[in-house]
């Protein structure tokens, strides 16, 4: 939507803001997991494909599959996930019954978690993807990048945590 980042400072937050908006309201709206990494992958698909076929139309968009399945992992798994998947193991001779799951609606806490998390991936994982790909350094790395990384990870917490709080609009 709004092109590849040409440096750290505001182009990581602003790219980060812009892409987990539709994951979190895919999430919002679906309330399964996987729903924000296949959103992702939506838009990942023609992306790159146009971005391999066109490469000088076209730039490659940013590295979001990894932010958005370490989302998915952050706002959705539990530990009692982890418990009932250490029951099904080989050898223990039979599975414990489960109740039914119910319709989770993440708190806003957890929201803000995964939304730091997505944001905190993408500044770790873009800034080298963009030197790869030919840019200048010194724009990516050095006190600019921490900085981005924490405009990035505050700006993607408050977004998830914003739109998950259960209002008179929900």
């Amino acid at each position: 939507m709004i092109g590849p980042p040409r440096k750290a400072l505001p182009d990581l937050a602003v790219i980060g803001a812009t892409a987990l908006l539709p994951m979190l309201l895919g999430t919002r709206i679906v309330r399964t997991v996987g729903a924000a990494s296949a959103i992702c992958g939506v838009y990942l698909l023609p992306a790159s494909s146009l971005s391999l076929l066109l490469p000088s139309v076209v730039p490659p968009p940013p590295l979001l599959l990894v932010p958005a399945i370490l989302f998915e992992l952050a706002i959705w798994l539990e530990p009692s996930h982890l418990a009932a998947a250490l029951d099904v193991l080989p050898g223990q001779g039979h599975l414990r019954h489960r109740p039914v799951p119910t319709i989770w609606q993440p708190t806003a806490a957890r929201s803000a978690f995964a939304g730091a998390v997505f944001g905190f991936v993408l500044a770790l994982v873009e800034p080298p993807f963009r030197v790869f790909l030919g840019d200048d350094p010194a724009l990516w790395f050095g006190w600019t990048r921490w900085l981005a990384a924490i405009a990035t990870t505050v700006v993607c917490a408050g977004l998830a945590t914003l739109l998950t709080v259960r209002g008179r609009a929900a």
